[in-house]
């Protein structure tokens, strides 16, 4: 492993609204956007610049000990858990490793049911607001992981609370449709935390730095060196932490417009691989995602979008473009 970072990538981006829209509308029967509706909804925003800014060094913090484990095989359209999570799920920091089993792109998040809340009041809440937007109040995005391809994997840490949470694939298909409105939506039951006491056996995995989906943008350390790294959102909104792999190199320009063909649901005209990252976080939480990123060009892009306005925060500046 390498040593902490020092550095961290600045990507700032043009202010947004604070509100955040969960992707819970997925299952209150709000379907992907289409190119008309990305065009229409889009406001005038200028191309994030790149910023250095310092990070104190400290020491390499321990990885949280995990209370449990999840093998997760995504297919058309399903997830398979192992171990089964009927058998009971325990709050607390959770082990994911993620594989994409099927011929499309397939991710997992994880969003929590607020206390007292449950999906009928959900349901109601969005019967008439195919956004999802009168929705948000109801849950908590805890996060999970991001979009890969077929026959990739991926890990990540995800801290579950207790009560009701749904774990669901929201990737669109060819024609805009999410992969949750086809079923791939599976409810779990977290029962209280387990006590599990802190591990002092050498070897324990050290997180190598800190990824912050902050109000000015993602702040990514200079060197991401393969291992674990913690993912927090310290904004007000809700963002996701989505990393392509592109087939070369862009300028500003170049990554505009793959941003709106992304956005827009269309085939860009630079090829780009998924690679992962962090599913949608809401205000305050946080992750862990292991990283073993190979050699190349990257971008970073935040598919959330905010209430009333259903337009992805990517459009709006919220992107950044990185080496390895």
């Amino acid at each position: 492993m390498r040593a902490p970072m020092r550095n961290l990538r600045s990507v700032v981006r043009p202010r947004a609204r604070v509100c955040v829209i969960v992707v819970l509308a997925v299952l209150l029967g709000a379907c992907g956007r289409s190119d008309d509706d990305v065009a229409s909804d889009a406001s005038p925003s200028s191309t994030p610049s790149s910023a250095s800014v310092e990070s104190p060094q400290s020491e390499a913090a321990p990885l949280p000990k995990p209370v449990q484990q999840l093998e997760i095989d995504a297919s058309e359209y399903a997830f398979k858990i192992s171990p089964d999570p009927s058998d009971g799920l325990k709050a607390g920091w959770t082990l994911l490793k993620f594989h994409n089993v099927g011929v499309e792109p397939h991710q997992v998040m994880f969003a929590r049911l607020k206390d007292g809340v449950d999906m009928s009041k959900l349901a109601a809440a969005g019967a008439n607001d195919s956004s999802g937007a009168g929705a948000i109040e109801f849950v908590d995005m805890i996060g999970g992981v991001s979009y890969i391809g077929p026959d990739q994997d991926t890990t990540a840490m995800v801290n579950l609370t207790e009560g009701t949470v749904m774990a669901m694939c929201y990737v669109p298909d060819a024609n805009g449709v999410a992969h949750a409105l086809m079923g791939m939506t599976t409810m779990l039951a977290v029962s209280a935390p387990a006590d599990v006491a802190e591990s002092s056996e050498p070897g324990v995995e050290k997180v190598l730095g800190t990824i912050e989906l902050s109000k000015d943008g993602y702040q990514i350390p200079n060197d991401l060196g393969a291992g674990w790294y913690h993912v927090k959102n310290s904004d007000s909104a809700l963002h996701e932490l989505s990393l392509l792999r592109l087939g070369r190199s862009v300028n500003e320009d170049q990554t505009a417009s793959l941003v709106k063909d992304l956005a827009g649901n269309r085939t860009p005209q630079v090829k780009v691989e998924a690679v992962g990252g962090m599913g949608a976080l809401s205000a305050g939480f946080d992750g862990y995602l292991h990283l073993d990123l190979a050699d190349g060009d990257y971008l970073a892009v935040d598919f959330m979008p905010d209430p009333g306005v259903p337009r992805p925060h990517m459009v709006d500046g919220y992107y950044g473009r990185f080496s390895i």
